[in-house]
């Protein structure tokens, strides 16, 4: 379903997708993003055909030969992350937000948003800027913004963490990425997501299977649930994830990253995100 939520905005609810598509400036009109929208949606489809390859370890896809592009990209982005437990899923979203996003741009629209599940890409032309919010958890208000020029760089700021719509082997319940493109952030989110862990008994830790038969993530170990917490446990968890972005931030890989567990965060650099003061 394809819907016009105001001049310039458009939500896309296809299968597992939701999009929501923002045009702004040169270019931009309801009648472009709609006809994004119908492009995301075949990217969606042509995609559908290749669920079980998308699924599977990227160790074992030997060939990217007579492959859609969408996947394509996908399993060059997890390979991008330098992280081997990812499936090209990992960067599904980010992907296909990416793709919509190029495919306003090159039609001219001077400043696009996509945000497909908190996964957004970003186009910027000359002296537009982006202004997102950074929340600390699935469904909280945000606490941070991030104020992105088109000189910086960034195309992609993607989130992963616990209580999202896919699993995770780490307890931050948020993990948000910046990227020069929204595929290579969704797959740094979910691995920089992965490692915020540290042992403690109140964290539930099952085989993925046992949740959903259908997961790319057979045999992997996923978080469940999470209960109360020491302080020291979250703070080695926040530390494990900061070291794994700043191992992708070195390597020029990722533009920054903000981590959250709770009301707990970290951030890399320091200064990547404004606080939203309390007006109170």
């Amino acid at each position: 379903m394809i819907r016009e939520l105001d001049p310039g905005k458009v939500a896309l609810d296809f299968g597992p997708t939701q999009m929501i598509i923002q045009v702004f400036g040169n270019g931009a009109s309801s009648s472009v993003a709609i006809e994004a929208a119908v492009y995301a949606s075949k990217l969606v489809g042509e995609l559908a055909e290749f669920k079980l390859l998308a699924a599977r370890p990227q160790q074992e896809i030997l060939t990217v030969d007579g492959l859609p592009d969408v996947l394509q990209r996908m399993i060059e982005a997890v390979k991008i992350s330098g992280d081997t437990d990812l499936t090209p899923m990992a960067a599904v979203a980010g992907t296909l937000s990416d793709m919509t996003a190029d495919w306003l741009f090159a039609r001219g629209v001077a400043k696009v948003i996509v945000n497909n599940g908190g996964d957004i890409a970003i186009r910027l032309s000359g002296a537009e800027r982006a202004v997102i919010g950074i929340a600390p958890a699935l469904g909280a208000m945000p606490s941070h913004v991030l104020d992105i020029g088109a000189a910086d760089g960034i195309g992609g700021v993607t989130t992963s963490g616990s209580g999202g719509r896919s699993f995770t082997k780490g307890i931050a319940t948020a993990a948000t990425v910046l990227a020069k493109t929204a595929s290579i952030a969704d797959a740094c989110a979910t691995s920089i997501g992965n490692a915020t862990f540290s042992p403690h008994p109140a964290i539930r830790m099952v085989q993925a299977e046992t949740i959903d038969p259908l997961t790319d993530l057979v045999g992997h170990l996923v978080v469940q649930d999470v209960g109360e917490l020491p302080q020291e446990t979250i703070q080695a968890a926040l530390e494990n994830g900061w070291r794994r972005g700043k191992q992708l931030w070195d390597q020029d890989i990722i533009k920054g990253c903000v981590i959250f567990i709770g009301h707990s965060g970290v951030m890399l650099p320091e200064g990547l995100a404004t606080p939203l003061r309390n007006k109170n």
